[in-house]
C-alpha cells in the first residue's frame, strides 16, 4: 500500500523498471562479486529477497512517465506531517464526498432515481472547496493530499504558472477558456486553483471577468469540482471573491492540537533515534571477505552450427569476388 502511494504517476513501463531496478539492487547487494569479475558464476537465484528499501533506493533513479511531461499537482501526505493533517484531510473527504460523490455512486443512484421518478435526479450543485488557512498551516500539503485521494479524476490546473505557460493559448484568458474546455470535456474533472489569494490579487478585471463567466455558465449539475487553497481569508480580498467561493464552500484549517503536536514530535524523535542507532550499528560491523563463489565448470566443445553455417557463408562470399576480380582481369 505504501509502494502504490508513492508511485502516483507511474506508467506501465514505468512500474516495471521499478520493479526490475529494485531486483537489480537486491542482486547487487547479494553477489556483488559478479561486478567485479569477467568469470560466469553458479547463482542461487531464490536466495535473493527484494525488500522495501531495495524499491525506495529504485525509486530514486526513476522518473515517472507524467513528470517527464507536465507537472504533477496530486502526492501523499507526507508522513511526516500527517500527524498534524490527517484531521483536517479525513474532513475535507468527508466534505467532498457531501459534494461530489464518486462516479459508480452516481451512476447507481442515477439509475436508481431514473427508475423510480423516471428522470435522473442531479447529485451535485455547484460542488466547490477552498481550503483556507494561515502561512505554515499545511496548504502546501493539504491540497496535493485531497487531489491524491481523488486521484482517478482528471485535474486541469487554473493556478497562474499553468495560465502563463500554456503553449496554445497567446493570452491568459485563452489558457482559462481552454483549460474550461478540457475540464467538460472530461467530467466528472477537477478544476484546482492553488493559492487563490495571491491569484485574485494578481488577476486583472477581464481575466477574473472571463473565469466568473465560465463559472457561471457550468450546469449546475455539472461534475465538475473547483478546489482551491488560500493563505487569507476572502473578507481580506478586494472585489467580490465569495461569487468564485461561497461562504458556505470554504473550510478553514485551525492550528495544530496539543495530540496533533505530541504524535507529531513522538514520530520525529522516533526516526531521529532509528537514523543514530543504524549509524551506530554500521560503524561497529567490520567488512567482512566476500564468499567465493562457485563458477560455472568449463565444457570443452567443437564449434556450434551457427557459427560453421557463418564460415561457409563467408567463404561463399570470398570466392564471389576473387571471381568479379578475375571475370575484370581477363577482360583486360
Amino acid at each position: 500500500m505504501e509502494l502504490a502511494a508513492s508511485c502516483v504517476g507511474y506508467c506501465g513501463a514505468d512500474l516495471k523498471a521499478l520493479c526490475t531496478e529494485a531486483a537489480i539492487h537486491a542482486f547487487r547487494e547479494k553477489y556483488p562479486q559478479v561486478y567485479t569479475s569477467d568469470d560466469k558464476y553458479l547463482i542461487d537465484v531464490d536466495s535473493v529477497k527484494v525488500e522495501k528499501y531495495h524499491f525506495i533506493e529504485a525509486m530514486s533513479t526513476i522518473t515517472p512517465a507524467s513528470q517527464r511531461g507536465s507537472i504533477v499537482h496530486s502526492r501523499p501526505l507526507s508522513l511526516v506531517v500527517a500527524p498534524c493533517l490527517q484531521r483536517h484531510l479525513q474532513k475535507s473527504m468527508n466534505h467532498i464526498s457531501d459534494i461530489f460523490p464518486p462516479l459508480t455512486v452516481s451512476s447507481e443512484l442515477t439509475k436508481l432515481s431514473i427508475l423510480s421518478y423516471g428522470s435522473a435526479i442531479p447529485l451535485v450543485y455547484r460542488p466547490r472547496l477552498l481550503l483556507c488557512g494561515g502561512d505554515g498551516s499545511g496548504l502546501d500539503h493539504l491540497g496535493p493530499a485531497i487531489l491524491h485521494e481523488l486521484e482517478k479524476f482528471p485535474v486541469h490546473s487554473l493556478g497562474l504558472p499553468s495560465l502563463l505557460s500554456d503553449p496554445s493559448a497567446k493570452t491568459s484568458e485563452e489558457a482559462v477558456v481552454h483549460i474550461f474546455s478540457e475540464a467538460r470535456r472530461t467530467t466528472p474533472s477537477i478544476l484546482y486553483i492553488p493559492q487563490f489569494n495571491l491569484w485574485w490579487d494578481n488577476a486583472y478585471e477581464q481575466l477574473r471577468a472571463v473565469l466568473l463567466t465560465l463559472l457561471e455558465e457550468l450546469p449546475s449539475d455539472l461534475p465538475i469540482l473547483l478546489l482551491g487553497t488560500s493563505s487569507s481569508s476572502l473578507a481580506e480580498l478586494d472585489g467580490n471573491p465569495y461569487s468564485v467561493f461561497p461562504q458556505r464552500s470554504v473550510y478553514q484549517l485551525d492550528k495544530p492540537s496539543i495530540e496533533d503536536r505530541s504524535l507529531f514530535f513522538d514520530g520525529l524523535i522516533e526516526a531521529a533515534l532509528s537514523v543514530l542507532l543504524e549509524a551506530m550499528t554500521k560503524k561497529s560491523k567490520e567488512p567482512k571477505s566476500l564468499p567465493e563463489l562457485p563458477k560455472v565448470p568449463k565444457v570443452a566443445s567443437g564449434p556450434k552450427v551457427s557459427e560453421l553455417k557463418a564460415k561457409v557463408e563467408a567463404e561463399q562470399h570470398a570466392i564471389r569476388r576473387l571471381r568479379m576480380c578475375l571475370r575484370d582481369v581477363c577482360n583486360r
